[in-house]
């Protein structure tokens, strides 16, 4: 099954839209790689039932080495029936970009992955290939730099949404999504309005994001819309079920999706 087929399928089950991302600061956990995947698998085996998806930022496991990757291929095999999406921000030159998408998804056994748009649609088109497999296309992110470059004018139009309307024309095989930071509702709403492909919406927790306002502005009825992504505010949590019950609730009361 495709992965936004697979994404729609267990939101309808869970009655979920939530993604825990797994993220974790050697700062904040000790016994390096092990430690991380300790304490990652913990988190997964006690929200499972309450995501849709897992979202490991590789820069995370990147840091611990060989290990890292190594523990990363085993917290997958933790949870075989929830998707995992890299949080990688890959963009390079095609040639690199097929490597790069066939380390996420053939290595890695990866079931999406976040793209950089900087460099065209040549360089998308290596993951968007991968038909199976969801790519979601750096958009307006959440951070406070965003407006640095994604709000620049061009043609009378911010770049973020040329994004878009670049990551629509790549969406032959249904595959192709957004990440619209939560912090910036406003923007959510007006990149909705432009095209109806699925949004990953990170930004909530830690971050500060309005879930509220993002998801409501995210939501289309499609269990693929609005899938959004929180990571230090569950896997710190004292109770990360807990934290992750609470937030699919909040969730789910904006978008009317009961239980």
């Amino acid at each position: 099954m495709a992965y936004f087929d697979r994404l729609r399928t267990l939101s309808r089950e869970r009655h979920t839209l939530l993604c825990v991302g797994l993220d974790p600061d050697p700062d904040r956990i000790e016994g390096g790689a092990a430690g991380a995947l300790r304490h990652c698998r913990d988190v997964v085996r006690q929200t499972e039932e309450h995501v849709c998806c897992f979202k490991p930022n590789s820069a995370f496991w990147e840091q611990y080495g060989p290990d890292g990757w190594a523990a990363l291929l085993e917290l997958r095999d933790e949870a075989p029936d929830t998707p995992f999406l890299l949080d990688a921000k890959r963009g390079d030159m095609d040639n690199t970009m097929r490597a790069y998408a066939r380390a996420v998804f053939g290595t890695l056994a990866m079931d999406a992955a976040t793209v950089s748009p900087y460099l065209g649609s040549d360089s998308l088109r290596e993951f968007t290939r991968y038909e199976e497999r969801g790519v979601y296309v750096l958009c307006r992110t959440s951070n406070p730099g965003a407006r640095d470059v994604q709000h620049l004018e061009s043609g009378g139009k911010p770049v973020f949404e040329h994004v878009a309307v670049l990551a629509e024309g790549l969406n032959g095989a249904g595959n192709v999504g957004l990440v619209v930071g939560a912090t910036a509702p406003a923007e959510v709403a007006a990149i909705r309005h432009l095209t109806a492909l699925p949004f990953l919406l990170p930004g909530v927790g830690a971050q500060g994001g309005d879930v509220e306002s993002a998801v409501r502005a995210a939501w289309n009825g499609d269990p693929a819309s609005c899938l959004v992504a929180a990571s230090r505010s569950v896997i710190y949590a004292s109770k990360p079920a807990r934290e992750a019950e609470a937030l699919k609730a909040q969730i789910n009361l904006a978008t009317g999706v009961r239980a």
